[in-house]
């Protein structure tokens, strides 16, 4: 009996230590990027490339109200998305969204996110969310629509808005554009 416990506390750990809701990945840019996409967002409205075309860059983190680690560190993205710039947007990706609205408004209120939520979509968003295979997963996006720098895969980071600013940083700097330091 205890040798069975052990083996469940050991997978337990591990499936802890990877971070994710599901397997191990990142999206590659095999997608393409987000250059022709219609997406639904959670209030109803809509997001297209024009909305990603107006910013240096889009910064697009995908999560689902399922996910431990996705739910653990949406209070500190809600507070990283509120301090970037103008020119850096914060969006999410809730992947379940569209089936639980509800819950998603309800996690992401509680969080004090206030930014878009996309639930949907057709085209390169489809492409790139069938692109993206663990949650939470960050990905950049510059104004053209490209996937520029490297995503963020798994939660957990000790302090996430130095993770998600280095990110940040080297996708604008890939894209020749200025760096950015958050706001006081």
């Amino acid at each position: 009996m205890k040798k069975i416990f052990f083996l469940i506390l050991a997978g337990v750990v591990m499936f802890s230590a990877l971070g994710g809701c599901k397997d191990a990945g990142q999206a590659d840019g095999s997608s393409g990027g987000l250059r022709e996409f219609q997406a639904v967002t959670l209030d109803g409205g809509s997001f297209s490339q024009d909305d990603i075309g107006d910013k240096d860059l889009t910064v697009i983190n995908f999560w689902g109200t399922f996910c431990g680690p996705c739910l653990d560190e949406m209070p500190d993205l809600a507070d990283f998305a509120k301090a970037l710039p103008e020119n850096i947007q914060f969006i999410t990706v809730c992947v379940d969204g569209e089936g639980d609205p509800e819950s998603a408004k309800l996690i992401l209120w509680e969080a004090g996110y206030e930014g878009e939520t996309l639930i949907s979509g057709d085209g390169d968003f489809e492409n790139l969310l069938a692109a993206v295979q663990a949650i939470p997963t960050t990905v950049f996006v510059d104004s053209e629509g490209s996937l520029v720098g490297e995503a963020i895969v798994g939660g957990g980071h000790k302090d996430l808005s130095q993770v998600f600013l280095d990110g940040v940083n080297k996708a604008l700097k890939e894209g020749g554009k200025e760096e950015i330091s958050l706001e006081g």
